[in-house]
């Protein structure tokens, strides 16, 4: 199938002048093809142990709270693009492969999630830097032909080689833990620490603490930047850039203190 307005968004995504614009103009790439929700996952993992970084659009929050805490151990499609180095559909393209119980578990409950079906690729970058795209069919869609899947292909090479331009090998993204990403994801969207101490259930003062270990893993001292460099590191994701930094500038005005509403 002819797609015309492919060549400019494949493009776009090589113009883009810092992170987010790249994750914004892939996305547009891919939703000539119908995909509306896509996860990326980097690098592709080789030891379970290291935990990877994850762009959530679309999928719900509660997967990927769940994919960042422990499912990211378990979900075999990263390994499996890696090793096909083409792109799959899943999980039509996963016959005769040999995956364990826990995988098996993994992918169905992906399925109740939306994520039951997709476009799996891997995505190769300089110094051996790696990602994964799982690009999510929609439900009524037909297995994409073999030139939209060339495509989609394009898209995660163009985006994982223009991230790698932007973001250098040597700059390491802080290792947060699953509550701290909870915390930060809660912040940027512009809630107060007493109203993100209810939705996780913890205490307020708790909450104190994990913003004040954020804001020191980050390097950063308020919340406008962190919600900032959090987007630009990958940590958290919005399709709406604009309003996540108006929303955590509206909790930190000059006179209080950045760490509280």
């Amino acid at each position: 199938m002819e797609r015309p307005d492919f060549t400019a968004r494949l493009q776009a995504i090589g113009d883009a002048d810092d992170v987010v614009a790249v994750r914004q103009a892939a996305y547009d790439a891919l939703n000539l093809f119908g995909i509306e929700k896509v996860y990326y996952v980097a690098p592709i993992p080789g030891d379970t142990r290291v935990k990877p970084i994850l762009t959530n659009i679309g999928l719900p929050w509660t997967w990927e709270k769940q994919y960042r805490a422990r499912l990211y151990q378990v979900d075999p499609l990263p390994t499996l693009a890696k090793r096909r180095l083409q792109p799959f559909v899943w999980p039509d393209d996963l016959a005769g492969e040999k995956l364990s119980r826990q995988q098996e578990r993994y992918l169905a409950l992906a399925a109740q999630y939306g994520a039951g079906r997709g476009v799996g690729i891997a995505c190769f970058g300089p110094d051996g830097r790696s990602g994964f795209l799982g690009a999510i069919l929609p439900d009524d869609a037909e297995r994409p032909d073999p030139d939209d899947m060339l495509r989609m292909h394009a898209v995660g090479q163009v985006s994982i080689q223009r991230y790698c331009k932007l973001v250098p090998a040597v700059v390491d993204v802080p290792a947060l833990s699953n509550r701290e990403l909870q915390v930060l994801h809660w912040m940027a969207q512009g809630k107060s620490n007493s109203v993100i101490a209810e939705i996780l259930g913890i205490s307020a003062s708790s909450v104190d603490v994990y913003v004040r270990r954020i804001f020191a893993k980050l390097d950063v001292s308020d919340r406008t930047t962190a919600a900032v460099k959090a987007l630009s590191l990958g940590l958290i994701v919005s399709n709406n850039y604009e309003r996540i930094v108006a929303e955590a500038a509206k909790l930190q005005p000059d006179k209080q203190d950045p760490l509280k509403r």
